[in-house]
């Protein structure tokens, strides 16, 4: 019998786009090519010291506590010479991720493909395994472009042509959704599963961050707009504090309110809405851009959430509302007007990826 060939799909926990894209391109994979063995790492779980402090706690508390400077970082590596300096940092990188190398040699994969920049980091230039990167977001950021990558994957014709003006190829795949998406389901059906038992359009609001929009206040805001309306928000699982402030507007009296902690069924929710407010994360806007949902952006993240909702505004796939008066009026722009918001196919982007990684 001969040996299976394997796949390491490597993402990393800063956010959790990377990891879903991950997922997908993990559980594709295993219906896809039964025939290749498939596992997909977090990479957090395998650096110590300065690697996992530059590569997650450092990202993670500059969005919390100060956005403003990660905005200002992120722009000022988004330049060539970035990867001179991180060519100089490469060894610490490689010093913090014994556990890293570790894995792929016990697990000697044929393939490695990335949904984050830190692996190929991490991972010297000539390394024999070929190495592929999935770029998550909608602009190729200068920290993805490592020199020992053998395709970039990315979102859009947009960042292809960023990157030939580099002088780099790249496919255009689209951002992996999770193969549930591309299941058909009938949403009469769902709404009754879900307990809505009403007519009234529903607005669906995802986790968003800290920003000019506050979630409380900006619930409270719909409603005085629109009266006849469901609102469905998902506060998130670790976020107590954004729960116990929903449960207010809960306990006020509000009937046609819906709080979610989170859930397994993120997709059915999606299909049911017919207005998605959400922060502009690369999977959840690929994921709304594939449902051809009308989607009203809110609190971006400084940086690659920032070119992520200018290519959604030059698209005309969503709007952006600065102010919770500003949502509320938005909402009702497009309860009224659903197709000011241009409507466009998402191809399933597993399918590019893999076929281009196993069989090209």
């Amino acid at each position: 019998m001969s040996k299976k060939e394997k796949l390491l799909i490597v993402s990393c926990s800063t956010g959790s786009g990377h990891f879903r894209a991950g997922e997908a391109l993990r559980l594709s994979c295993q219906k896809m090519y039964p025939e290749i063995q498939v596992q997909h790492i977090d990479l957090a779980d395998y650096l110590s010291g300065f690697a996992r402090t530059f590569s997650v706690s450092s990202y993670n508390v500059l969005i919390k506590h100060t956005p403003k400077a990660f905005k200002l970082l992120y722009f000022l590596t988004d330049k060539v010479f970035v990867q001179k300096i991180l060519g100089v940092l490469r060894p610490f990188f490689k010093f913090g991720a014994k556990m890293f190398f570790k894995k792929i040699e016990d697990y000697q994969p044929d393939y490695i493909l990335s949904t984050q920049f830190t692996p190929q980091l991490i991972l010297p230039k000539n390394f024999p395994t070929p190495i592929d990167t999935l770029i998550t977001d909608y602009h190729a950021h200068q920290v993805w472009l490592s020199p020992n990558v053998r395709n970039f994957f990315v979102a859009s014709e947009e960042t292809r042509n960023e990157l030939k003006n580099l002088g780099l190829p790249s496919v255009v795949s689209g951002i992996p959704l999770h193969p549930r998406f591309f299941t058909p389901k009938d949403t009469a059906n769902l709404k009754k599963e879900l307990n809505i038992n009403n007519d009234w359009p529903i607005i669906l609001i995802m986790p968003i961050a800290c920003g000019e929009i506050d979630v409380k206040e900006a619930i409270n805001t719909i409603f005085s707009y629109n009266k006849n309306v469901n609102v469905v928000a998902i506060s998130g699982k670790n976020n107590k504090k954004n729960f116990n402030e929903l449960e207010k507007i809960k306990s006020s009296g509000q009937k046609n309110f819906i709080i979610i902690k989170a859930t397994p069924r993120i997709d059915d929710w999606m299909r049911v809405a017919d207005i998605i407010v959400s922060k502009a994360g690369g999977l959840t806007i690929s994921e709304v851009i594939y449902l051809q949902k009308p989607l009203v952006v809110v609190n971006p993240i400084p940086g690659q959430e920032d070119y992520n909702t200018a290519y959604l505004e030059k698209n005309n796939y969503c709007l952006k509302a600065d102010s919770n008066d500003d949502l509320a009026k938005k909402i009702k722009l497009l309860l009224l007007n659903p197709d000011i918001i241009q409507k466009k196919s998402h191809p399933n982007a597993s399918e590019i990826i893999l076929k281009k990684i196993l069989t090209d």
